[in-house]
This record gives C-alpha cells, structure tokens and sequence, in this order.
C-alpha cells in the first residue's frame, strides 16, 4: 500500500544545472574582459614608453695649424686649430623631443681641450634635427695633456687621436600622460692627420640614459 499525504518530492536538479551555467558564463565574461584589459594596458605602455633618442656624427673639420714645436729660444708649441662638428639627433619618439643645449667636450689623451654648445631646441615626432658647433682647440690644454715629449711624438708619428663626446639632455612627454627625462649621447675617436689637418679615421658609439 502507497502512502498517502506525504509530501511530494522536490526535482532540484534542473535548477542547480542552470545556475552553474550562468555562474560558468559570469566568470569566463570576467576573465575575457580582464585578459581585454591586460592586453590593452600592455599596448598603452609600449606607445607610451619613451624610445631613446640617438645622436649620430655626421661630419668633422678640422681647420688650421696643429702643433709645430719651436725649440729656441725656449721650446714652445705653435696650435691653431678650430674643429666644426655636425651632430644629428634623431627622435624616434610619437612626441617631440625637447633638449637643453647640446654640449661637445673634445679631449686629447684624456684631458679636455675643448668645448663648445648650441642653444635648446626641439626634435619634431619622429624626426630629426642637425646641429653644427665649432670648437677651438686650447694650445696650453694639448701641452699639459701629453708633455713636450707626448705632443712631439704624436707629430712626428703624422697623427694626433681626439675624442669628442657629446651630450643632449632633454625630455619627452607622451599623451600628457608620461614626461621622461633623456640623455642622448655620443662618444667618438678622431684621428687627425698632423700634415694637412684632415680627418683619417673616425668611430662613433651612440647611447641614451633614461
């Protein structure tokens, strides 16, 4: 004989299986539009990362005299020689770069005997700008450097090394957003023919400090 009023039985099973469901489609939705997010602040990052900007050399002169040694009536050293270098600056940056004045330093045997600058300026978005400056080499700045005995030995050899290294500060600003400071710089080894005064050799490396 079969029970009569008793409770009927309740079928939980359809219900439970729809909520999984809903709950499997929020957490998967969750998650795509989490791995969305990630990939699009990944993206804004690599355009909003400042790039090094790189200074090339594109040219040296050298106009004058360089070192003639005149023994009597005491040893002194005749120098008159004024380097023009042309320097590059490109800005591979989606903004403009902004530097303060460029600075070249020349030094011979690890002593600065040189300098000179050109004012501020700014390196359009992905651009490029030349700047040109002329150095004046310091005839006491050679001697104290390499000594009577030094400087005659580089005469006599026909060629004297110098090393000119420059220096471009500025900054770059993306989207209002990121301002970086930038330092491009430029170090290069000129070989100078002591006879004619023209450039044999020369070897650039280029850098940037972030």
């Amino acid at each position: 004989m079969s029970e009569s009023g008793g409770m009927p039985l309740q079928h939980h099973g359809p219900q439970k299986v729809r909520r999984r469901r809903v709950l499997l489609c929020l957490a998967f939705t969750a998650l795509a539009l989490l791995l969305v997010a990630a990939a699009a602040a990944i993206a804004l990052l690599a355009v909003l990362r400042p790039r090094d900007p790189v200074t090339e050399l594109l040219s040296v002169n050298a106009t004058g005299v360089l070192p003639r040694v005149v023994p009597l009536p005491t040893i002194s050293v005749q120098l008159n020689v004024t380097f023009l270098l042309v320097v590059r600056v490109r800005n591979p940056n989606p903004a403009a770069f902004r530097h303060g004045p460029a600075a070249t330093s020349l030094y011979y045997r690890g002593a600065a005997v040189g300098y000179g600058e050109v004012p501020a300026g700014t390196v359009p978005s992905r651009g490029a700008a030349t700047v040109r400056m002329n150095m004046t080499v310091q005839a006491d700045r050679v001697v104290a450097a390499a000594g009577i005995g030094g400087l005659v030995a580089d005469v006599l050899a026909g060629e004297m090394e110098f090393e000119a290294r420059t220096e471009v500060p500025g900054t770059v600003t993306l989207l209002e957003l990121v301002k970086r400071g930038v330092e491009a710089r430029s170090v290069c080894r000129v070989v100078i023919g002591v006879a004619d005064v023209n450039v044999r050799r020369q070897e650039c490396h280029n850098e940037a400090k972030l």
